[in-house]
């Protein structure tokens, strides 16, 4: 821990994948396992230039380099957020892979030209702000509630970032696909992939991972379900694995 320096309310967990770390603050949101499932479920291709949209911690950013991603810049707006992913990507010897910017991603076009990436990674907040009980945290708040960026400024931005064929991959409430998809085809994306997660076996699916192809095709795979707990409640086999601990 010595090459770490912890600030107020912060402490350091452990990532298992590369040996690596993260800073998370004890009085704010903290990664769940979508991130971790949604960093697992990107197609990372060779010279891929990979945008992280609402980065957070850099906890995305963080896997993708784990799993072989070579270049990736990651946007948030939040400058405690921001300070925190910069500390988490200096202190895992990442600062030649991943590009941290504190920015609002909606106004992107003042940092990057359109058609700059060929992957783009969000997990953005999943509630409209006229649904349910809003937190008094701010960084919880933001993080669950559509208060920065609504799904549509998720597309909208990908659309600006990608080259034309590049990718969209997002991990969502299931119970909001309609929007998804009606979203992504308003800006010319195509679902081409899909797996929905359950709690449990018997469950209803309670999010979804997709990919979409800027100027795809219409055609999409629906992939074999993914589950997340025995009904023991212990972890499956495979988020163990995808975990790195089998």
């Amino acid at each position: 821990m010595s090459n770490w320096i912890l600030k107020e309310n912060e402490r350091l967990d452990d990532l298992i994948r590369d040996g690596m770390k993260i800073i998370q603050r004890t009085d704010g949101f903290c990664f769940s396992i979508d991130s971790v499932l949604l960093a697992h479920y990107v197609s990372i291709k060779n010279k891929d230039k990979i945008a992280d949209l609402g980065t957070g911690t850099g906890i995305i950013p963080l896997l993708l380099s784990a799993l072989g991603a070579k270049d990736i810049a990651a946007f948030e707006i939040n400058p405690i957020m921001a300070d925190i992913a910069k500390r988490n990507v200096s202190g895992n010897k990442k600062n030649d892979i991943i590009k941290v910017l504190e920015c609002d991603y909606k106004k992107i076009k003042e940092y990057y030209p359109t058609g700059s990436f060929t992957s783009v990674v969000a997990n953005p907040p999943y509630r409209d702000i006229k649904t349910g009980k809003i937190s008094n945290k701010e960084a919880v708040a933001t993080a669950c509630y559509e208060i920065n960026a609504t799904i549509e400024d998720v597309f909208k931005t990908a659309q600006y970032l990608l080259k034309y064929g590049g990718r969209l991959t997002m991990v969502h409430r299931a119970d909001r696909l309609c929007d998804l998809i009606t979203y992504g085809r308003k800006y010319k994306m195509e679902a081409k992939r899909m797996r929905f997660i359950y709690a449990r076996k018997k469950h209803n699916a309670v999010r979804v991972l997709v990919e979409w192809k800027y100027g795809g095709n219409v055609e999409v795979t629906v992939e074999p379900p993914l589950f997340l707990h025995y009904d023991d409640g212990a972890y499956t086999e495979e988020v163990l694995s995808i975990y790195g601990k089998e």
